[in-house]
């Protein structure tokens, strides 16, 4: 995969196949301490302690449809090309946690993608869904919860096109602006 987004899309399309109602997708970059870290969690129901090792193997899957898994095994690859840290804790009728840690300025990192896009596309395709996304960037943070969007939204769906459209902006608007605060603090510290 040649962004981090697709990853986290795979892997919050594994939550939905396994039963998951909430999903929550964190990611917290610290340049200064050379970290990107991306947290996958949901309420599924999870598998159990001995299967969580076999999930690395690309020829093992809990689906019935599927006679391989590559999600999980291509994002442990990419970590390791990165010498980074990968980890899955796992509950049955709990849940699933997944978190990816790499060196930010690693050579051999895919960049993080179109985490707009990513967001946009999970509540297109699944209306009832529970998603809650944070962003950290250098201590600066952006958080996201469709409950709090489809209070805002009162009577109109969430899934219409325009909805869909503006929402996919504002997420990148927001990201980008992450970004933009550190600038506009750096210059104003050197001013």
């Amino acid at each position: 995969m040649e962004e981090l987004s697709q990853h986290i899309l795979d892997l919050a399309y594994n939550s939905l196949e396994a039963g998951a109602t909430c999903i929550e997708i964190t990611i917290r970059e610290d340049t200064a301490a050379n970290v990107l870290e991306i947290i996958v969690r949901d309420n599924g129901r999870g598998m159990a302690r001995e299967d969580v090792p076999r999930v690395l193997d690309p020829f093992f899957t809990t689906k019935d449809r599927k006679r391989v898994g590559l999600g999980i095994p291509l994002l442990q690859e990419a970590v390791d090309r990165c010498d980074g840290f990968f980890e899955i804790e796992a509950q049955p009728l709990v849940g699933v946690t997944v978190r990816a840690l790499f060196p930010h300025n690693h050579l051999d990192r895919a960049p993080l993608g179109d985490i707009s896009g990513t967001i946009s596309v999970l509540l297109a395709g699944n209306r009832s869904l529970n998603l809650t996304y944070k962003h950290h960037y250098n201590g600066q943070t952006f958080c996201f919860e469709t409950g709090e969007f489809k209070n805002m939204l009162g009577d109109i769906p969430i899934h219409r096109p325009d909805i869909m459209v503006w929402l996919e902006k504002h997420l990148a608007r927001e990201i980008a602006n992450l970004r933009e605060a550190e600038k506009n603090e750096e210059h104003q510290r050197t001013g």
